[in-house]
């Protein structure tokens, strides 16, 4: 069945990428001819083929970006295909035609995952509209996932792979507020390499970066996986432990000490101390801190009291 050709036909793809890749399936040569053509007058390329095997294996060996098939197919009817596509890992949009269209038909095709579902006969521009609209919500699911993509990047501290400061400032912000709403309780332990910058001088910058991406590595393995690990500046981490209470504090820091003790270091033995330590302070919301800066304080001086101890150790916070 020929669909109609009206006087105008839309001529430009808008917003959508006319570099896309299109197959035509049909096994009636002038519908396929047609769709073909009004495909191209709307200023994009697309192959053909005449049946539903042919189209799966091509698109096996060479994903497209957008299918536009008839329903009734030799071998493989039309959703059919549809559902083989769907469960295959090529994410290949499809929009469907028939010339034996029902309600039920529409449904399970857009169920089975089509995009759209076009009855014969139809216009050009209907043909036309169709594909740039699937194209165009094509890049817009593409940019989105650009965007999910490098806003995670912009969290992720490029050299040991865990979060960063930015991300631990949000994330300190959001759970102080979830805490005070739900009446829980968190603990943060800041973590500090000892004699860092000694490491650094006698074994050069490039042993101290594998040594804070080790670290930090060994930061994550040591916590839950809602726990919250991020790198906090130079050789300096924050850990924030949702739910946990001060009871949990010296636990939590003897898991992330332990993890560390059982490792070696390149290069640590040219340390004041022979091996790369830590010290860690710990504090608790709201226990000792009414706001996430209050909480932040409280574990620096935690921190600077372990430095001040000897390094190598931890301690909890007490306002006294």
């Amino acid at each position: 069945m020929r669909p109609e050709r009206a006087q105008a036909s839309v001529k430009n793809p808008h917003e959508s990428d006319k570099s896309a890749r299109i197959l035509v399936v049909d096994d009636d040569l002038m519908v396929r001819e047609v769709v073909l053509e009004s495909i191209r007058e709307a200023g994009y390329q697309a192959e053909i083929c005449g049946n539903g095997n042919e189209a799966l294996a091509r698109n096996a060996a060479n994903p497209y970006d957008l299918i536009v098939t008839d329903m009734k197919l030799p071998g493989m009817d039309g959703l059919s295909l549809i559902r083989h596509l769907k469960q295959g890992a090529a994410d290949t949009d499809v929009i469907v035609i028939t010339g034996y269209g029902s309600i039920e038909n529409a449904v399970e095709c857009m169920k089975a995952g089509a995009l759209e579902y076009l009855i014969k006969p139809f216009t050009v521009e209907q043909i036309q509209v169709a594909v740039r609209k699937s194209l165009e919500l094509r890049e817009l699911r593409r940019r989105a996932r650009e965007r999910e993509f490098y806003m995670e990047l912009s969290y992720v501290d490029a050299l040991t792979g865990i979060h960063n400061r930015r991300f631990f400032d949000e994330a300190l912000d959001r759970e102080t507020h979830k805490a005070q709403r739900q009446g829980s309780s968190m603990v943060l332990l800041m973590i500090d390499i000892d004699d860092f910058k000694i490491y650094n001088d006698r074994n050069g910058h490039q042993k101290g970066d594998e040594a804070l991406a080790r670290i930090g590595r060994i930061l994550k393995a040591a916590c839950r996986s809602y726990d919250m690990v991020t790198r906090y500046g130079g050789e300096e981490f924050a850990l924030l432990f949702p739910g946990a209470d001060k009871s949990h504090a010296m636990e939590l820091s003897a898991r992330v000490m332990n993890g560390l003790k059982d490792a070696n270091f390149d290069g640590e033995e040219l340390l004041p101390s022979g091996e790369l330590t830590v010290s860690v302070g710990a504090a608790c919301f709201p226990e000792d801190a009414a706001t996430a800066q209050d909480l932040i304080r409280c574990a620096d001086e935690a921190l600077y009291a372990a430095k001040k101890a000897g390094k190598n150790s931890v301690k909890v916070y007490n306002a006294d």
